[in-house]
């Protein structure tokens, strides 16, 4: 007699053979095998056998029905079948099932946590304190500030300093070798040289007193 063996949710199994030619499988309380998984409808799918074979066929359920992970609408069934009603997984066989401890699926290992010991248990660090709602936590960033004053000397002074020394010493280089090429050309002081042609080049006015 053909069987099909369910994996609740809860982690029990139930076992039912397939003794009338239709079973009704959902979570409504009138169905032939029960479900309480929330991914189950009232009205899941029904298990139909005639003299074609083991069929499977769902009944416009929220969540649908998968066999072999392939969403049907009515499959034929084949020994060793998985077959999914929302997240409720079953097996069908075509005659008594095998051992059911052999047959459950594995679940995927959910990680929890480790608990400390006496020994190892420190203190859990603050909560850090959240954002106000409404507004998204941005990603950190390096602030610049500007410097306090007097974290750094004040060069303004001496830069106007440095530009009329430079200044100077350029008018100075000039005038030096001005007088030096002045002395090779005319064999004279640029300075004497420069007075006489001033001073000789004006005109000498008389001034004569009347009586």
């Amino acid at each position: 007699m053909a069987s099909v063996v369910f994996y609740m949710e809860d982690g029990n199994t139930l076992v039912h053979k397939l003794e009338s030619e239709v079973t009704a499988v959902g979570r409504h309380p009138d169905n032939d095998v029960v479900l309480t998984c929330p991914s189950s409808s009232g009205r899941h799918a029904v298990i139909k056998a005639d003299e074609k074979g083991v069929f499977v066929q769902d009944l416009n359920s929220s969540n649908g029905t998968r066999v072999n992970g392939a969403e049907i609408e009515e499959a034929l069934l084949k020994d060793g079948d998985r077959v999914g009603f929302g997240d409720v997984q079953a097996v069908f066989y075509t005659g008594n099932a095998p051992s059911v401890l052999e047959e459950k699926p594995v679940a995927a290992p959910r990680f929890a946590p480790p608990v400390p010991t006496a020994a190892s248990a420190e203190p859990s660090p603050p909560a850090s304190k959240p954002a106000p709602a409404g507004r998204a936590l941005s990603p950190v960033r390096r602030a610049y500030s500007k410097p306090a004053p007097g974290s750094y000397p004040d060069t303004t002074e001496s830069g106007c300093m440095t530009g009329i020394i430079v200044t100077g010493l350029f008018v100075i280089a000039f005038c030096v070798g001005l007088a030096m090429r002045h002395s090779k050309e005319m064999n004279g002081n640029i300075i004497t040289d420069t007075i006489d042609k001033v001073f000789g080049s004006m005109p000498k006015i008389k001034i004569e007193r009347k009586e």
